[in-house]
């Protein structure tokens, strides 16, 4: 007996991201789908903040595998522990003069060093144009370029747009990537995967430096902030977002502050599914929570990141100092967690 059923035609894989992610507002707006398109089909929507298909689909499948937020992946993400796996933890400051830091300055230092020793042919980091106040990813060839992207950004997290922009480029063997904690989980599912694209762009990211982070804003926050405290935005040099306000440094050194809870209408909605406030995946970890005013958490996480941190202090561009409260990064880490509905 023969069936006249006809098989159940498959789903291109952008068309379940869509339907399992995007239209679920769950997008953490990473990027890591249109990084590793090999077909270019994806595109991202600046005003929606989540992907689109714009060209056919070539049905490799690889956007599935690096997604943090597909239901399989965030599945494995999804965990209760806050701080995570790692070697070492401890408190630092740059032991060199860094423009423009935020909370020790320890990143710019782990990747000056790294720059200058030639552990990495560049740095992909965001930067900002300081007139209107709004990150963009860069890529940093230069110690001196560094200085472009000191600072916290809460406006972006795009930072694997720049790794495309070098997977093609085989000058560049090896880049240090700084990012968000979903940039990380996805960086750790390239370095997973088997894909053949996924493989490329994975080996040429030798350091995943992940930054502490509760929430990031849309773009129309920083302006939004001008606005309140009246203000235009090239005034604004400096802002950081700790223990419930917005604190912004305005040039002249005047510094304001605006209540957190006030700006909750600007915050991504795919932030409010994260799973994770120390980026667990990467090979350092760094933030301000858990240290004195000044200086950096820093999470050492892998052998890798262990290498670099050790390179960095022996060049005495890093100092450690004594002191650590881990009850406090677990504090805000499962705060966002409860404010996400995962604890």
């Amino acid at each position: 007996m023969h069936s006249n059923a006809s098989s159940k035609p498959s789903v291109l894989p952008y068309k379940e991201l869509e339907e399992s992610v995007w239209k679920k507002d769950v997008c953490a707006g990473c990027r890591a789908c249109i990084t590793i398109c090999p077909g270019n089909t994806l595109a991202y929507d600046v005003e929606e903040h989540k992907p689109y298909q714009h060209t056919p689909c070539v049905d490799c499948k690889a956007c599935l595998e690096v997604c943090p937020r597909t239901p399989a992946n965030y599945a494995a993400f999804r965990s209760p522990e806050i701080i995570g796996p790692y070697l070492d933890i401890k408190s630092a400051r740059a032991g060199i003069e860094v423009e423009r830091s935020q909370n020790g300055g320890v990143v710019t230092a782990l990747l000056t060093a790294a720059l200058e020793e030639g552990l990495v042919d560049c740095a992909l980091v965001m930067g900002s144009d300081r007139w209107v106040q709004k990150a963009h990813p860069m890529i940093a060839y230069y110690p001196e370029d560094l200085s472009k992207a000191a600072g916290s950004k809460y406006d972006s997290n795009g930072i694997l747009e720049a790794l495309k922009t070098v997977a093609g480029d085989d000058s560049i063997r090896s880049v240090a990537v700084v990012g968000t904690p979903c940039a990380i989980q996805a960086i750790g599912l390239l370095r997973a995967s088997t894909n053949e694209y996924a493989m490329k762009l994975a080996r040429k990211v030798r350091f995943a430096i992940g930054l502490f982070c509760f929430e990031v804003f849309d773009d129309s926050m920083v302006g939004e902030v001008s606005k309140r405290l009246g203000v235009p935005t090239w005034r604004i040099t400096k802002m950081n977002a700790a223990e419930g306000k917005m604190t912004v440094t305005l040039r002249g050194g005047e510094v304001k502050e605006i209540p957190l809870s006030s700006l909750e209408g600007f915050v991504r909605k795919g932030c409010k599914a994260c799973p994770d406030f120390t980026a667990k995946s990467a090979d350092i970890s760094v933030g301000s929570v858990g240290s004195k005013p000044g200086l950096s958490t820093v999470i050492v996480r892998t052998a890798a990141g262990l290498g670099l941190y050790e390179i960095a202090e022996d060049m005495q561009y890093i100092e450690a100092v004594p002191g650590i409260n881990a009850a406090a990064i677990e504090k805000v880490g499962r705060l966002k967690l409860k404010r996400n509905g995962l604890l």
